[in-house]
């Protein structure tokens, strides 16, 4: 009562119910089926059976390998009917090199992209020359 006002509860907007349980950030991330890893390589498997082979896009470049799938259907009268496209990038492990990276396409629309890691632990013999 010294002047400061407090607001009221019945001031103060609540959300109704419907939307108390609806999160944009939490959505699945549905492409993706596994991301696995261990001491020989990385491996990624997508779900891209809703896009055709030529739709997608494998690429690697500063050490990052960059997936993307775009598809567009039109109507017949040439208004855009779907569209949908994702794009998703995973940092190449250490030990690996672009040219180490494989993609494979099932005929169910699995993509698995493979990335090798080279042993860099492995001992070699280096050879004493002799003057």
């Amino acid at each position: 009562e010294n002047g400061w006002m407090f607001p009221r509860r019945w001031m103060l907007p609540s959300l109704k119910s419907e939307f108390k349980d609806m999160n944009l950030f939490q959505s699945k991330d549905s492409e993706v089926i596994r991301v696995k890893e261990d001491d020989k390589k990385m491996e990624v498997s997508l779900d891209t059976s809703q896009y055709r082979p030529d739709e997608l896009s494998v690429s690697v470049s500063a050490g990052v390998v960059t997936v993307e799938g775009k598809h567009e259907e039109k109507a017949e009268d040439g208004s855009k009917m779907v569209s949908r496209q994702f794009v998703r990038k995973y940092t190449l492990p250490r030990g690996s090199k672009p040219e180490d990276v494989n993609s494979n396409l099932s005929s169910d629309g699995v993509l698995v992209i493979t990335a090798n890691k080279s042993d860099q632990t492995k001992a070699i013999t280096v050879k004493i020359n002799q003057n």
